[in-house]
This record gives structure tokens, sequence and C-alpha cells, in this order.
């Protein structure tokens, strides 16, 4: 009878792992299943053209500016902008920032300017497919004069000749994407809502601009915390609205700026790379001076809420 038990247990047990596997082998190929439809899905939004330069001098000298130091293209796109791997690893998958210029291997090569407009405003592509960790809502407030000076400016770059690798879930990219812990920028877009009437300057307006470089990994409420869909390496997010006690609420504008341009915090220790202070460490002082006006009448919030 002894061993007739121990067999039923055994026996059970192995049911279970079974079972248990069966359930796990059905939650992931849901989690491809809806990832990859979501992934093919084709939308369509109404995309106002806009007036590019000729590529004269100042043109080309604001749309650096913008490209370089506050949307903060090379990060994904690499510094000759002709594309970059972005995350490599087998949870995460293969992310890829494809090339920007109209070198060979470029898909964006024959971009007109509303194509671009498509992408930089509704994170939506040529083919109509949502564009994945393309920080469209980061740059939706930027007018068409700053819009049309970035589109000439890549139309500006030397060709750089280099494949785009096309974007590979992994396991835990998969799960994200379909529960929809990362989410396409065209969710996140109000696809109708008019653009502030900001122009560049010192004051918390502009700064209302500006702070969508800021909010992709901080938050629209600036308080920080894990970032979505960021590589599993980097750290939270700071809180940087005004809060005292975990916030930027103590510190002064001089700190702010040492934080911006030398990667230093208000206690002197470094800020880990995976926040870009490099590329906004060129940024103008009225800029700043936007920026920090912006984030002082923000709501303070503790840490974490994003």
């Amino acid at each position: 009878m002894g061993e007739k038990k121990k067999g039923g247990i055994v026996r059970k047990l192995m049911f279970g792992v079974v079972g248990l596997f069966g359930l796990f082998a059905c939650a992931f190929a849901g989690m491809h299943f809806v990832s990859a439809s979501k992934l093919a899905q084709t939308v369509e939004v109404e995309v106002a053209d806009i007036k590019v330069p000729d590529g004269s001098g100042s043109a080309i000298e604001r749309g650096k500016y913008l490209v370089d130091h506050l949307m903060g293209c090379k990060e994904c796109h690499g510094d000759d902008l002709g594309g970059k791997v972005i995350m490599d690893n087998g949870a995460m998958g293969l992310w890829y920032g494809p090339n920007l210029t109209t070198g060979k291997g470029s898909k964006l090569a024959d971009y007109s300017s509303k194509d671009w407009m498509r992408a930089l405003r509704h994170g939506v592509g040529k083919d109509g497919r949502r564009l994945l960790l393309m920080p469209s809502d980061d740059y939706v407030n930027f007018g068409d004069e700053d819009m049309g000076a970035v589109v000439a400016y890549f139309r500006s770059l030397p060709a750089v000749e280099r494949e785009d690798k096309p974007l590979s879930l992994g396991p835990i990219g998969k799960m994200l994407v379909a529960t929809g812990q990362i989410q396409f920028a065209h969710e996140k877009i109000d696809h109708k809502a008019k653009r502030p009437d900001a122009k560049p300057g010192p004051t918390k307006e502009w700064g209302a601009v500006l702070i969508g470089s800021c909010t992709g990994c901080h938050g629209t409420g600036l308080s920080g915390g894990k970032i979505p869909g960021g590589d599993p390496k980097w750290p939270e997010a700071a809180n940087i609205s005004p809060d005292k006690e975990t916030g930027l609420g103590q510190w002064s504008y001089e700190e702010f700026v040492k934080a911006m341009r030398e990667g230093k915090r208000k206690d002197g220790s470094a800020i880990n790379e995976a926040m870009p202070w490099k590329a906004y460490a060129g940024m103008k002082d009225d800029d700043l001076k936007a920026l920090w006006e912006y984030i002082k009448a923000a709501p303070a919030k503790a840490k974490g809420g994003r």
C-alpha cells in the first residue's frame, strides 16, 4: 500500500509539472501573438505637412542644436545618426535605432517632410505601423519652424552606409509589449491637440515644450522610478519634481545646471550616464533656465509615481 501511495503522489507531481509547463507554453504563445499583432497593426493619422528650409546655415545650425542637445537623437541612433544597437540581450531582444541619414541601408532615405512629421509628431512610420520606442510624445510640442530645421539637418547629414537591423523581441520584451507596460508613443499622444504657442526663451512656457525630453524617463509627473522598457542595467530615474524630500525641492538653479552640464548631483556624486547629461551639457542658458522654471512650478510628488 505504501508503494502504491508513493507512486500515486509521484504521478500527481508529474501531471502537475506537465500542466504547469503547458500553462507557461500557452502564456508565452499568447504573449507572442499579442505582441506580434500590436507591432503589425497599422493606423491612420491626419498629418499636417511643414515647410522644410532649403538648407541655409541658420536652419541647419538650429536643427543640429535641437537634435544634439534637446531631443537626444544620438542616444538611440548613434553619434553619426547612422543607426545603433540600443539593447541586445536574451530577455528583451534586439532593439535598434535606425539609420536617419540618406545612406544605403537607411529605410528613411526617401522620407518626405510629411513622412518625417508622421514619425516625429505621431509615432507612426511611412507604412502606417506604429513605431516602438520612438519617443514622439516627447517632441509633439515643438513648433513647425523647429521641426523643419530638424528635417533640414537630417537631410544635410553625410550619408552613412549601414543596414538597419529589424526589431526582435525577447520573451520579456514580448510580455512588456503585450501587457502594455511598454506603450507605443502613438497611444500616448493627443493627435488633435493644439501645440503651445511658446517662443524660445527662459520662460516656464518654453520649458513646457522642452520638458518632453525629460518625461520619457522621469514620467509626466517628473517623479521618476523604474523606466518602462528601459535597459535592465539602468538605475531608476530620479525624482526631478520639486519635492523637498526626494526631489529637487531643495536644489538651487546653480546645482541644477551643474547636474545638467557636469553630471554631478547636489551632494557631488556622479549621475549615471543612462541619463544623457553629456548631450544636455550643450544646452543654452535660456533653455536650462526654461526647464528650471517649469520644474519649479510643477507639483511636488514623492519618488516613484512617474
